[in-house]
C-alpha cells in the first residue's frame, strides 16, 4: 500500500502577519487589497491531520478555517518560545471549565528544555486532570510522536527561545519542517551525510523573500536555493522532492503571494498559502 504523506499550512507568516498588525508599508497595503492568498497568519501546519506543528494564538482562527477537531488531535511538536510559534494562554483552555474533553483524552507536547520551561506553570495544572504530557527532545535523538519518527535538529535562531527544527518520517515518507532558522549549521550538514535520510518535502523559512539577509536566524530565497543544492548534493533530495517556501515578513522584498510565485518558481520551489496541502 502506498502511504502518502500530507502536510497543510495553517499560517504561514512571520510574528507580525501578513498584512502586519500596525503598518502601511506597500507589502501591506498589496495584501490587504489582493487578500486571498496574499493575506498571511502567524506560523503554524499540521501533518495528515493528526501532528500539529507549533501552537501559536492564530490557532483558534486556524481551526475554523480549516475545519479541525483539535480533540482529533493528540500530538504537537513545537520549534521554540517565541510568542508566534507557542501560546501557552490558549493551551491553558485545555483545562476542565474551559473545556469538555472526549474521555481519555491527552495532549502530548514536544519542544526544547526552553519550551518545557515555558510550558512549566501551564504543564502543571494541567497534569492534574491528566490531560496535557510535555515531553523534553534534544537534537539528533529520534522519538516518537503519534506514530511518527521524529528527529530534532538545532536550529540557529535566537538561543533562549530554545530552537529546533525537524524531520517527520512515516510509512517511508519524510518531510523536512525548517522553520524559524538560519542556513543549518555544519553539524546538521555533517549529520545529513552521515545518515543520508531522504526528504519528499522541505519546507524552509523564507523570512525575507528576496531581500538580501544581513542578520542571522532566518533566511530568504538565496539561502533557501543554497539549502537545496546542498541537499540535493548529499543525496537528501531529488527531483521528486517538493522544496516549499514559507514563513514570510512584510518586510521581505516581492513578498506578495502573486509577486513571488512566479520568482520562487524559477528556482524550483512552491510557495506557502495559509490553507495550502501538499502532498508526497
Amino acid at each position: 500500500m502506498v502511504i502518502i504523506m500530507k502536510l497543510r499550512y495553517l499560517g504561514t507568516a512571520a510574528a507580525e502577519g501578513v498584512p502586519a498588525l500596525f503598518c502601511e508599508c506597500e507589502n501591506c497595503k498589496k495584501s490587504r487589497a489582493a487578500g486571498g492568498r496574499a493575506i498571511r497568519t502567524r506560523s503554524q501546519a499540521l501533518v495528515d491531520g493528526q501532528l500539529l506543528i507549533d501552537f501559536p494564538a492564530d490557532t483558534y482562527k486556524h481551526i475554523l478555517d480549516n475545519n479541525i477537531d483539535l480533540c482529533k488531535i493528540s500530538h504537537c511538536l513545537i520549534t521554540h518560545t517565541h510568542s508566534d510559534h507557542l501560546y501557552p494562554n490558549d493551551l491553558a483552555m485545555l483545562e476542565p471549565g474551559y473545556s469538555h474533553l472526549p474521555d481519555g483524552y491527552k495532549l502530548h507536547i514536544y519542544g526544547s528544555d526552553a519550551v518545557c520551561s515555558r510550558l512549566g506553570q501551564t504543564s502543571e495544572r494541567l497534569k492534574k486532570h491528566n490531560i496535557c504530557e510535555l515531553h523534553e527532545v534534544k537534537p539528533f535523538e529520534k522519538f516518537s510522536a503519534g506514530g511518527y519518527e521524529v528527529t530534532a535538529l538545532p536550529a540557529i535562531h535566537d538561543k533562549n527561545a530554545g530552537p529546533l527544527f525537524y524531520m517527520i518520517s512515516r510509512g517511508g515518507k519524510t518531510l523536512l519542517w525548517a522553520h524559524d532558522t538560519h542556513y543549518f549549521s555544519d553539524e546538521v550538514w555533517d549529520y545529513f551525510a552521515a545518515t543520508k535520510p531522504h526528504f519528499d518535502l522541505v519546507s524552509l523559512d523564507c523570512t525575507n523573500a528576496c531581500l538580501p539577509l544581513t542578520y542571522i536566524g532566518h533566511m530568504g530565497l538565496a539561502e533557501n536555493i543554497k539549502a537545496k543544492e546542498k541537499l540535493i548534493s548529499l543525496g537528501c533530495a531529488d527531483d521528486g522532492t517538493v522544496f516549499v517556501c514559507n514563513h514570510f515578513s512584510h518586510n521581505g522584498t516581492n513578498v506578495v503571494y502573486d509577486n513571488f510565485v512566479p520568482i520562487a518558481g524559477r528556482a524550483g520551489f512552491k510557495v506557502s498559502f495559509d490553507g495550502g496541502e501538499f502532498e508526497v
